[in-house]
């Protein structure tokens, strides 16, 4: 690094003071008659040049380092001055070099710091915000900004977040310095429910942070009560029926019918329907509950559905026959088996088929097809690759009947929703055939589709990993 240029009037300045001392001398000297005029000149001259060489050297040196000092805050690799030797100044560059390496290093250090604790900080699954004293907004980490979108460092919380009890709880907890609690709903794009809490912090000098707010999401839970509430009534609903007709039956059979064999006759017949219609309904709850105890668990059995659905339909003939209908089976040569559980695969089959044969229009076909696809449909590509499976059999089961308008095919699977509640009952249904179906394919980590055409019928379709290198026996 080549010295920078240096003023000259800096060099007389410090000229004149490094010569001073010494002029002072030479004069008092002469003064005193101890030193002529022409020594006097001499000497003066002598100590002019001194304080020149000195001053030039001193203030070239200092020059240069405070150049280089200069240099390295704007670059660690600054190169270093060409100095003339003079140690002070040599020892004092290599002592700014010292301080500014341990400066970048801390530094870096600091940066590094502040780095790992914004990535821990975006990690945390929780929505937190950082506030100071006056609700403005520090900082928010990534399940926030997901959330709420992203409002700029500085901006008030009232920009995120406009519910007025969330504003005036973070108020009153930083009035009172205590934490405090409170409830959110957000309900764009969906609606979703929140416990927020606020948390006073420590005056730290460094970010103003004063509070940190974080929201834990009760969605999940409130929508579990809410099921759990609403289940709990459709089930005494369901129950309710069929018993309060038992219970008037056993009245009238003990009172005025008690001697009437006809009457006798006719209301133990009702009796034993809505004695099976309850006994459907607990086969259908416990169905339900044992599905949802291993639905986490993927099942990992080979299972034949072509020797299942053979076994299916011999149970199903008579009820078939009894509409006139013929259940139809559509099985690719080659089908592969399946990872799964039989027993479940079975009801699966049982309840698609029993309610095509319940809903369809008597006399016609109910088909039923097993195929195998190698195009595996994209919600289960995860699914296939930790498998590794080479397709999907797909089961599809068809009927001829009135059809469901499309309104109502998102809420088919949903406990006890019926679209005709009448018929339903009517028919023997319990409200639960599909959601059992649902969770059964759930559990499988399968695909469910429903199709249907008002006045020509419906299609049920489950799509089912293949289990590799398995086909169906001859």
């Amino acid at each position: 690094m080549a010295k920078p240029t240096v003023p000259l009037k800096r060099i007389v300045v410090t000229a004149l003071a490094v010569a001073a001392p010494g002029l002072v001398t030479l004069v008092a000297l002469a003064a005193l008659g101890i030193l002529s005029p022409k020594w006097l000149a001499l000497g003066a001259v002598l100590c002019a040049v001194l304080g020149w060489v000195v001053a030039s050297i001193l203030v070239g040196d200092l020059t240069a380092v405070a150049a280089y000092g200069d240099a390295l805050s704007r670059h660690p690799d600054a190169t270093e001055p060409d100095l003339t030797g003079w140690d002070p100044a040599t020892n004092l560059a290599s002592l700014i070099r010292r301080f500014s390496r341990e400066a970048r290093r801390r530094e870096q250090m600091l940066r590094d710091g502040m780095n790992a604790r914004q990535m821990v900080f975006d990690g945390l699954p929780q929505p937190l915000i950082l506030l100071d004293d006056s609700q403005k907004i520090l900082n928010i980490n990534r399940a926030t900004r997901e959330l709420i979108g992203n409002p700029p460092p500085g901006s008030d919380l009232s920009a995120a977040i406009r519910d007025p009890r969330v504003l005036q709880m973070v108020q009153d907890t930083l009035d009172k310095g205590e934490p405090n609690a409170t409830h959110l709903t957000i309900s764009d794009p969906v609606e979703r429910y929140f416990s927020i809490q606020a948390v006073p912090l420590e005056p730290h000098e460094g970010d103003g942070a004063a509070l940190l707010i974080a929201l834990f999401d009760l969605t999940e839970r409130r929508r579990a009560e809410q099921m759990r509430s609403d289940f709990i009534a459709n089930v005494s609903h369901e129950l309710r029926t069929p018993l309060a007709s038992l219970i008037g039956f056993i009245e009238t059979l003990q009172g005025a019918a008690k001697d009437d064999e006809e009457a006798r006759e006719r209301f133990l017949a009702l009796m034993a329907d809505q004695a099976g219609r309850m006994g459907r309904l607990v086969q259908d709850l416990l169905s339900l509950s044992a599905i949802e105890l291993v639905e986490h668990t993927r099942p990992e059995d080979h299972v034949d559905l072509a020797a299942t659905l053979g076994s299916v339909i011999a149970g199903l003939q008579l009820e078939a026959e009894a509409k006139d209908m013929v259940i139809r089976r559509e099985i690719d040569p080659d089908l592969p088996m399946v990872l799964g559980n039989g027993d479940q695969l079975a009801q699966l089959l049982l309840n698609l088929i029993d309610n095509a044969i319940k809903y369809g229009r008597a006399g016609t076909p109910v088909t039923v097809a097993l195929r195998f696809e190698r195009e595996i449909p994209v919600p289960l590509a995860d699914a296939a690759a930790l498998a590794a499976v080479s397709g999907v059999v797909r089961i599809e089961v068809r009927d001829q009947g009135e059809g469901i308008a499309a309104e109502y095919i998102p809420r088919l699977t949903e406990r006890f929703y019926r679209v005709d509640t009448a018929r339903s009952r009517a028919i023997g249904g319990t409200g639960l055939g599909l959601a059992i179906v649902k969770h059964i394919v759930a559990h499988h980590r399968g695909l469910l589709e429903i199709k249907s055409t008002l006045g020509e019928g419906s299609t049920f379709s489950v799509a089912l990993l293949a289990a590799p290198q398995e086909k169906r026996p001859e």
